[in-house]
């Protein structure tokens, strides 16, 4: 049953739980209230299951966790409240698990442990958990789809995230990750190992210390870097955006940025960069460029 972007208002009925051959419900981008009804706990047949961008509140409730066939459960953009049951942690077969946007909290992370060894997407952003990133996360192994942006994570982000092979989206934006001090960015050499990695933002966090020759697509704002924009910037040819603005980065612009030739956005904007702004380059695609607050010359 697919009632997707309809006008639905009101509370889902609890009778809903008595539809016990139901394989899949999709009620996401309406205009429902109330709560998430626990009798949806006895349709043992499920195996999708959104109500993505509604109105609901309240907690998840535990009885999800017996709904073993489960594999795409979509709960995020609502007013949800409260800790993870840990009757989910059962869902062994789930593929993708969306809980982003909602009032969420607890140390969800790290309670995973070896949960959900089947995830392409996690994704649990702009909610108030809490807690490290765990070692245990790359035990995910088909991760495709990471995001774990705007909550309250502390701590170093691990290196075995370089393991996770598959992995095309990685958000660790807009958190309390890093120390502020010099080895905040070693993870980011192992993410080298990640050949699709297509989409990388860490801005405003704690990170501190000189950038690495081993950036990939980053967004790197807010944070505390320093040292220069390494040369070998210029080799990452599917590079198509880069944000490095408010930082403490100096020296020369390099320019083997010429030589992306797929870049379309550049913010070097509040850094202690200067010199000459090369003129000879193959950046057609450049849409957006943001050098502002620091004097520049061109070349002629």
């Amino acid at each position: 049953m697919n009632l997707t972007k309809n006008n639905l208002t009101r509370q889902i009925p609890f009778q809903v739980g008595q539809m016990s051959k139901l394989l899949l419900l999709e009620l996401g981008a309406n205009g429902l209230t109330g709560v998430i009804p626990f009798t949806f706990g006895n349709i043992s047949s499920f195996q999708r299951f959104s109500v993505a961008y509604n109105h609901l509140q309240g907690g998840i409730p535990h009885d999800l966790g017996r709904l073993k066939s489960l594999t795409i459960l979509y709960l995020g953009a609502n007013n949800l409240s409260g800790t993870v049951p840990p009757s989910l942690y059962n869902l062994s077969s789930l593929t993708e698990l969306a809980l982003t946007q909602n009032i969420l909290s607890g140390n969800f992370l790290s309670n995973m442990r070896f949960s959900f060894p089947q995830l392409s997407i996690l994704a649990i952003a702009l909610n108030e958990f809490t807690g490290i990133i765990p070692e245990t996360q790359s035990n995910i192994s088909g991760l495709e789809i990471l995001e774990l942006g705007a909550n309250y994570l502390t701590g170093q982000v691990p290196n075995s995230l370089g393991v996770l092979k598959d992995l095309r989206r990685l958000n660790l934006q807009y958190g309390n990750l890093g120390r502020g001090m010099s080895g905040d960015l070693n993870f980011l050499d192992s993410l080298t190992n990640i050949s699709n990695l297509r989409q990388f933002s860490f801005c405003q966090n704690n990170f501190g210390g000189v950038l690495p020759n081993s950036i990939v697509n980053l967004s790197t704002q807010m944070n505390d870097l320093s040292g220069v924009i390494p040369t070998s910037i210029g080799k990452l040819q599917s590079l198509r955006g880069i944000w490095l603005c408010l930082n403490r980065l100096s020296g020369l612009l390099p320019s083997t940025l010429g030589n992306l030739s797929l870049l379309y956005y550049l913010n070097i904007s509040h850094n202690d960069l200067g010199g000459n702004i090369p003129t000879s380059s193959y950046c057609h695609n450049m849409e957006i460029l943001d050098l502002s607050h620091k004097k520049w010359e061109f070349n002629s």
